[in-house]
């Protein structure tokens, strides 16, 4: 039986591979250079153009099963990515419409999809009059989207978030902060997360403008169609929005938004009751034409869309007598930017959420919530302000919440009732207990854990650091300032561990930049960090878990640094050589390290070798270079044994004892052995200026000169007060060179 249903999987799975490479086809941008082009937000500065035979792709998904019917889907579909490849995923249909709006509005869909190739990859999407349009949430490969290119729906462009220029300029104003609380208090009482295997489906009453309603008709070409068409343009552009922002409350907080039976009524097109660019009058009159239209018990959340240019929300309102008091504004009301930092955005003050910025300057200002300014600068996720303080960690925001906004926002949906409360079969996962540490100030750490789930879901890790800022307070001074949030939020990603900062500036010795948003404080203080694990559990809902710990930097001991190898300085493969370290209190002041271990990458830190697993931590230790091909980026580190900190040599060279040649014509050297004195001889192709440098054989530089380069090149060389052994010659020739040993008597 279960072989009879593998071949009928595979089957499948090959029909449907076959088929959705003929649905989607590269094409160069110069042949749709007379194709009337879509209107953009903003354009990518990197993206891939597919042409789509659309009406076949419908056709396949009307076979799609319902993903509150089953688990299994044997539809598996065809997607472009935004690095140019090919990933197939397994297809269900998942409305965000009432079934009794979806019967009315047959050509208004969408759908999940679960990438095969990448277990972390959800996809979710919507075909309606406007086209295709997708988000995909993956650790791998970031946040990307297909959008319609050209406004004949044929032609298709693909492209990752991070590739987004920005001009945003939306204002976010939040009604009902709540009074401050301090980090002890809200560390205690905000540690449950999405893990309880529910789903839940909240009504959402979604009302408009006419001016919003204006916008997307006349993008539909309906300026003259009938009242029903403009409506049905209008929702596919809801449908568009609440697609997308489903794909992200479904994988962080497993709930999603379903608009009610008759949201039609509040879709206005010649007349309302709003004003349009005016939100503190906006969200009132959208509390009570929604509450009018649709009834205040057939709703349990709503919002209205304008293009105005702000938002406004108040907090912790579904299920309430506020419920609809939420609103967006924008004057290009499309797109991912609009759809994820906008709508999503408002959204999540509504189910309590806080800003999580710490900045103060450009729309930051007097928008910060001092309770929960976790994230330095705009900060980067849904609740931050990214791209629009004038300190901005980056363009857009990415599509996922901090853990801080996931926990404001779990207490919210526990403690409402309104909503449909669905068991969805998956069992949140688990976290290792984590130690809290005390660390030297001025010294690089990794955080490290380490998660579990029962029903073996691909996890990912996100460590945030959970200490909320003094304002007015910018990223140059976190490294001296016992009060700014130090560390940036990144995406998730499937290590459990975190490289504080990241690996590539601590290879620069760059520990401390503003610009990274990563800084390593030299002064004594304590953080707070959370870990996050998603199980990105869907197609109906994922769990997390988080647990917190903490990192005392001290203020005596430190900075911890590697003091040997210098930089450039070149050891012999094979030979003993002496590590050094800046001990630098670590044995004593609370951090109490008494050993710790040596590793050697010889790929500028890509992999490292263990050269010895635990040594005192006395500053010096006698290590071999491993033996094999010699090479110009070489690291040794130095970690704490029973700690997080670590420190990394500067780059240096390794040569092999045996002789490297890279072809310079008739070279000779003799005699060898010989007594300090040699001659060099070779013919020269480069119009470089020659170099010869020798080291003994522990890396010391004992012999360097430059010399004109005349084509044929004899130079005799004295190694004064040179002992007995061996050297090594390096003839640096241009882009050749020449590594040979020599043998002193």
């Amino acid at each position: 039986m279960k072989k009879t249903l593998l071949i009928a999987v595979i089957a499948i799975f090959f029909f449907t591979h076959g088929y959705g490479q003929s649905l989607w086809n590269s094409i160069p941008e110069e042949r749709l250079s007379n194709n009337e082009k879509v209107d953009r937000a903003s354009t990518p500065l990197k993206y891939h153009l597919y042409s789509l035979n659309f009406e076949a792709l419908k056709g396949l998904l009307a076979n799609a099963p319902s993903r509150s019917n089953t688990a299994v889907s044997s539809l598996v579909l065809e997607f472009p990515n935004a690095q140019g490849e090919f990933e197939h995923y397994r297809i269900f249909e998942a409305s965000v419409m009432d079934p009794a709006l979806a019967v009315r509005y047959p050509q208004i869909q969408s759908y999940v999809g679960i990438s095969i190739e990448d277990p972390t990859a959800t996809m979710r999407f919507s075909t309606t009059l406007f086209g295709l349009h997708t988000m995909t949430l993956s650790s791998k490969n970031g946040t990307s989207f297909i959008d319609p290119f050209t406004k004949d729906l044929n032609n298709y462009i693909v492209y990752n978030k991070k590739d987004l220029t920005t001009e945003k300029t939306l204002q976010c104003l939040v009604t009902d902060e709540p009074v401050e609380i301090n980090e002890t208090g809200e560390r205690s009482t905000l540690e449950t997360f999405a893990n309880d295997s529910f789903f839940r489906t909240y009504r959402l009453a979604m009302a408009c403008t006419i001016e919003y309603a204006a916008y997307h008709v006349n993008a539909a070409g309906l300026g003259s169609g009938t009242l029903a068409q403009k409506k049905a343009a209008v929702l596919a552009a809801m449908n568009i929005t609440m697609t997308r922002v489903n794909g992200i409350y479904e994988k962080d907080m497993s709930l999603t938004m379903k608009l009610v039976a008759n949201n039609d009524a509040i879709i206005f097109i010649t007349s309302d009751s709003f004003n349009n660019n005016d939100p503190n009058t906006l969200i009132n009159q959208s509390q009570t034409v929604i509450n009018s239209g649709i009834g205040v018990a057939n709703y349990d959340i709503g919002h209205t869309v304008s293009t105005g240019g702000g938002g406004l929300a108040q907090l912790n309102v579904p299920c309430t007598a506020n419920k609809a008091k939420g609103i967006t504004g924008s004057p290009q009301p499309v797109g991912d930017a609009y759809d994820v930092d906008y709508v999503a955005h408002e959204m999540g003050h509504q189910f309590g959420a806080s800003h999580t910025f710490n900045g103060t300057g450009g729309s930051c200002s007097g928008n910060r919530s001092a309770a929960q300014a976790v994230e330095p600068g705009s900060g980067s996720t849904i609740m931050a302000y990214a791209g629009i303080c004038t300190a901005n960690v980056q363009g857009n925001s990415d599509s996922y919440f901090h853990a801080v906004s996931l926990a404001q926002m779990f207490a919210n949906v526990t403690s409402t009732t309104c909503q449909i409360n669905t068991p969805n079969g998956n069992t949140p996962p688990t976290i290792d207990d984590l130690a809290s540490y005390t660390i030297p100030k001025g010294t690089a750490f990794i955080l490290k854990g380490n998660g579990a789930d029962a029903d073996g879901d691909t996890l990912t890790y996100c460590w945030e650091q959970t200490n909320p800022g003094a304002s007015a307070l910018n990223a140059a001074a976190a490294s001296t300032t016992i009060s700014v949030p130090n560390f940036r939020s990144v995406t998730p990603s499937t290590s459990p561990n975190r490289y504080m900062p990241n690996f590539s500036r601590v290879l620069i010795g760059t520990l401390a930049a503003a610009a990274s948003w990563e800084i390593i404080p030299n002064v004594a203080r304590t953080m707070n960090f959370a870990l996050t694990v998603r199980d990105n559990g869907t197609p109906t809902g994922g769990q997390t878990a988080r647990k917190n710990m903490t990192v005392t930097f001290n203020g005596t001991a430190g900075p911890f640094t590697v003091t040997s190898p210098t930089e450039n300085i070149t050891w012999a493969a094979g030979t003993s050589q002496t590590v050094t370290w800046a001990v630098a209190g670590t044995t004593a002041n609370g951090i109490n390290t008494e050993n710790v271990k040596i590793s050697y990458s010889n790929n500028e830190g890509s992999t490292f070798t263990t050269l010895i697993e635990s040594t005192p931590n006395d500053g010096s230790e006698t290590i071999t270079i491993p033996a094999g091909v010699a090479s110009t980026s070489c690291r040794i580190m130095v970690e704490a044994v029973g700690n997080i900190y670590y420190a990394i040599s500067r780059k240096f060279n390794t040569s092999s004892l045996g002789n490297e040649d890279f072809s310079l014509a008739d070279f000779n050297l003799y005699p060898n052995p010989n007594r300090g004195n040699f001659t060099v001889q070779f013919n020269s192709n480069s119009s470089k200026a020659i170099t010869l440098e020798v080291h003994d054989i522990r890396g010391r530089q004992i012999f360097n000169k430059s010399y004109n380069n005349s084509g044929l090149f004899s130079e005799k060389l004295q190694l004064n007060n040179a002992q007995s052994g061996i050297y090594l010659l390096t003839v640096n020739d241009g882009d050749k060179k020449v590594v040979r040993k020599i043998v002193v008597e």
